[in-house]
């Protein structure tokens, strides 16, 4: 069994912590970006599946991917950000993936929100992770 030492377990809670937020934050920059391209094509899927006023919903979702996302990956109000996301998470997943249903894709955005929730409870990370931050103070 794998086991870490406990200057191992500190260099994960300082720079892995660091890094999961990052690699957590990019996931929505560059989903962004993606839909940046081709904003049409978003605004056609939106408008498939009901979402009203589809055309400037997908600009909002455009802002929303990039800005939080980006804050996220620089560890700033990373609370703000994750609970932004979190709720655009749950909603894509109830508008995307129910009818028909995706269990990967399902499963997948839990796991997002389970993350997203972790960032909202610990902060950005870094050094004393393993104290429960004063996130409230971003």
């Amino acid at each position: 069994m794998f086991m870490l030492s406990s200057g191992q377990r500190d260099l994960v809670r300082d720079k892995g912590t660091i890094l999961g937020r990052a690699l957590i934050g990019l996931m929505f920059v560059v989903s962004g970006i993606g839909m940046l391209t081709n904003p049409g094509m978003s605004a056609d899927y939106f408008m498939a599946v009901g979402i009203p006023f589809a055309g400037l919903v997908v600009w909002l979702v455009i802002a929303l991917k990039i800005v939080a996302g980006g804050a996220i990956v620089i560890g700033k109000r990373v609370g703000a950000a994750a609970a932004g996301l979190i709720v655009f998470t749950a909603l894509a997943t109830l508008l995307g993936h129910l009818n028909p249903f995706d269990m990967n894709g399902v499963l997948k955005n839990l796991a997002v929100i389970g993350g997203l929730l972790y960032l909202m409870a610990y902060g950005p990370g870094g050094t004393n992770t393993h104290k429960l931050a004063d996130v409230s103070a971003e």
